[in-house]
């Protein structure tokens, strides 16, 4: 039988921490740019200050910088863990990876998720980590009406990767929607 677990939070302070990696431009205009996404970082950055998150926000990185990034927010939680974390990437992307500024894939689970594993990231063993991809999946589109909520639920990506949600914009092969005030994603979820 499936036990319920409850996760005490509100015991550090701040209460979370928070990276949000927003790629806006690609070098050599090898994709288009994505406007508007600051609305989203804005938006993000808002409603998790008032959780009480300290908010690490970071644009337009390298595949590198990306890496690097990931692996300091998470020896950070590691010398000063908090109750929760949360994590947002923002970028074009497919089913599996999403692209750097210097236009290389990372993998959504491998070069992220899988860096929030227990093993790599001990102090946050038993608490939860929230995983937010706001990227295509793919190229097909779903019709909408304004008001509908795009994208798929929390997912349970692998048994090493615990205590998380993983939400991401849209189910795989689709797109993510942008309009000039933000993504449909990141505003339903603020």
């Amino acid at each position: 039988m499936f036990e319920m677990k409850n996760y005490r939070i509100g015991t550090s302070s701040p209460i979370g921490k928070a990276l949000v990696i927003n790629i806006r431009k690609f070098m050599n205009d090898q994709h288009k740019e994505r406007y508007y996404s600051e609305n989203d970082v804005n938006e993000l950055k808002t409603v998790l200050g008032n959780l009480q998150f300290d908010v690490t926000e970071r644009s337009d990185l390298t595949k590198t910088q990306i890496v690097e990034a990931t692996e300091q927010f998470v020896e950070d939680l590691n010398v000063s863990p908090v109750d929760i974390c949360f994590v947002c990437i923002m970028s074009h992307g497919n089913k599996d990876y999403f692209i750097s500024h210097d236009n290389e894939e990372l993998s959504h689970e491998e070069d992220i998720m899988e860096k929030f594993s227990n093993s790599n990231c001990p102090k946050m063993r038993g608490l939860p980590k929230i995983f937010l991809i706001q990227s295509c999946r793919g190229k097909n589109r779903e019709t909408m009406r304004d008001d509908a909520q795009s994208g798929g639920g929390p997912i349970i990506c692998s048994s090493t990767l615990r205590d998380a949600i993983i939400a991401y914009s849209t189910v795989p092969g689709f797109v993510a929607n942008r309009q000039q005030d933000g993504t449909w994603f990141i505003k339903a979820f603020c």
